[in-house]
């Protein structure tokens, strides 16, 4: 028995001096940016030889992200925020690369590089080359559009129509009229997201469902900017003429694809509604995530459904927050409706309309039972911060991952910046093996049934999270997700399914906080006005650590994750052993 627990030891002891050897590191990428990615590599002459006026052929490159490595461009060596170092081994020596990745959308990725065929001998040198937010916004910087998987000629008769109904997750788009076509033609645009960009400027990203494999002239995906007029409902829209958002598109109103989009105007509003003198709390008042309130009327969008909401005060309920309301879709399906809206922080607004809407005007639609369990709230952060919030928890703690065993976790929040809450996930045993690292700034908390609630804005992918928790009066902490589609969701069990963190020290050294050594002139804050998206918080981890170091730092294959996987496996079962021989 002693002779086999030694077999088993030195083989562990081989394999891992042999991976220790190879270097291992901390950066990975993150769940939301792994998967494979398709981008515009060329734009050679179509049909023709290439003449003038010729369609041009669209060539795409497929990009693997991996956990710890972009397959294509190399090794991921250290990560800030949006700030990365790629080391690439494939030449004669291991040479750097910088680039500034954004995910503006769940399946649109932005990368900006100063220059993907220009590698460096040493890190340092990488990171003078990092795009600067002056170069991203002024696009003196090399932007690569990654999503995940024509007309040029226009018309003149506003007969053509453009339309997300019923379903508000795409566009149908008919032309009628046109000088191309005698007859209708019809095109699909399935939506994959819309951002801001660091120049002010909207964007959007679709996917061209009318372009096949046999019509390689016709991009798969297409990025467009617009623009909404103020005061007469019209948006202006410009395509690219490929998959990227800098060829042929200059501004909303000059691309090559140019588009003047007019509402179909909405029938009246019924009398009793138009003539209502109710008006909704200043308080409540002003633009969130995907919500405006005004005086009278408010806009959002209900993400669950796809569906775009319009309701109009009729009647306050005398409390402040539930207010019966004419409710109109952005297809122009109509009801009565009670709208309650509660204010639970400075930067937090939550709000849901009643389950049950009725064709005629009823006090009744704003009782209690119309609400179900009320666990119906769409969750909403305000689009410009109010005012700092501090973090629920101030403090280091630890604990142990609940569905990863030997995997832990620390959540700490500086005193000196209490706004901000980094979240590390690495081996209990060996806590430089680190497989996770992620920042939040705190938007605001508030207690609901004995559980408090905490909007949160992810900096590294610029999306909002929410989290509940509980805290003992022994000061243990248990915390889990409370995901969903419109935000925080109620039913989560915190002490229950969450992980149990217990504090380790009242302020934690703010030197502790990873990625100090990059220098100040390429860090990244986060924008006071994020583009927000729902996703996943806290995930299963994505990744096995790799600790940078000694050795050639080369790509870790999918053999060598698995031989990972199995010494951890190995560590399990030693331990096991030697725990049943004594």
């Amino acid at each position: 028995m002693a002779g086999s627990k030694r077999l088993w030891l030195n083989c562990y002891c081989l394999l891992l001096a042999t991976l220790l050897r190879k270097g291992c590191c901390v950066c990975y990428f993150p769940g939301e940016l792994q998967g494979v990615w398709e981008t515009q590599v060329t734009s050679e002459g179509g049909a023709g030889g290439g003449g003038r006026g010729a369609a041009p052929f669209l060539s795409y490159q497929s990009i693997t992200i991996h956990s710890d490595s972009v397959q294509e461009w190399g090794l991921c060596w250290e990560r800030l925020d949006s700030t990365v170092i790629l080391a690439d081994s494939t030449g004669a020596s291991q040479c750097f690369r910088c680039v500034s990745v954004r995910l503006v959308a769940p399946q649109v990725l932005q990368v900006w590089t100063p220059g993907l065929q220009t590698c460096y001998t040493t890190k340092e040198a990488a990171y003078q080359t990092c795009p600067t937010h002056a170069e991203i916004a002024e696009k003196r910087a090399t932007l690569l559009m990654l999503y995940k998987s024509r007309s040029v000629l226009g018309e003149k008769e506003p007969t053509s129509e453009m339309s997300n109904c019923p379903l508000g997750f795409g566009y149908n788009v008919t032309y009628r009229d046109c000088s191309f076509s005698p007859v209708p033609i019809s095109r699909g645009l399935q939506c994959l997201g819309s951002w801001v960009g660091e120049d002010e400027i909207s964007y959007l990203a679709v996917r061209d469902t009318s372009a096949t494999p046999d019509q390689p002239h016709l991009p798969r995906f297409r990025c467009g900017m617009f623009k909404e007029e103020a005061g007469t409902a019209r948006v202006y829209l410009a395509l690219s003429n490929d998959t990227t958002c800098t060829n042929g598109l200059y501004s909303p109103t000059s691309g090559h694809e140019t588009y003047v989009l007019t509402s179909v105007p909405a029938p009246p509003l019924p009398p009793i509604v138009s003539a209502s003198s109710c008006a909704f709390p200043r308080s409540l008042q002003g633009h969130w995530h995907h919500t405006y309130v005004g005086s009278d009327t408010a806009l959002f969008r209900d993400y669950i459904n796809h569906k775009t909401y319009s309701v109009s005060c009729i009647e306050d309920m005398n409390d402040g927050e539930r207010f019966l309301v004419y409710a109109r879709t952005h297809c122009g399906e109509w009801s009565y409706n009670c709208f309650w809206m509660k204010r639970r922080s400075a930067n937090i607004l939550e709000h849901m309309l009643g389950r049950y809407p009725k064709e005629t005007l009823d006090r009744t639609l704003c009782d209690p039972r119309n609400f179900g369990d009320k666990t119906s709230w769409i969750t909403q952060g305000k689009s410009l911060v109010v005012e700092p919030t501090s973090c629920p928890i101030v403090g280091r703690y630890t604990g142990e991952l609940p569905d990863a065993s030997g995997i832990c976790a620390e959540l700490y929040s500086d005193c000196a910046s209490p706004k901000y809450m980094s979240f590390t996930v690495a081996e209990c045993r060996n806590t430089s093996a680190v497989y996770e690292q992620r920042e939040y700034q705190c938007l605001g908390q508030w207690t609901e049934d004995k559980r408090i609630y905490a909007l949160t804005f992810r900096r590294d992918i610029r999306t909002y999270e929410c989290f509940v928790g509980v805290i003992l009066p022994d000061g243990t902490v248990f915390i889990k997700e409370a995901e969903s589609e419109a935000g925080c969701s109620r039913n989560v069990q915190p002490e229950v399914l969450g992980m149990k963190l217990s504090k380790l020290e009242e302020c934690p050294d703010s030197s502790r906080q990873p990625f100090t050594s990059i220098p100040q002139s390429s860090q990244r804050s986060a924008s006071s006005r994020p583009t927000p998206r729902p996703t996943k918080p806290w995930k299963p981890i994505t990744g096995r650590p790799r600790a940078r170091g000694s050795g050639g730092g080369g790509t870790t294959s999918p053999s060598t994750s698995l031989l990972c996987l199995s010494i951890l496996a190995l560590i399990a079962s030693l331990r096991s052993l030697a725990s049943s021989s004594y």
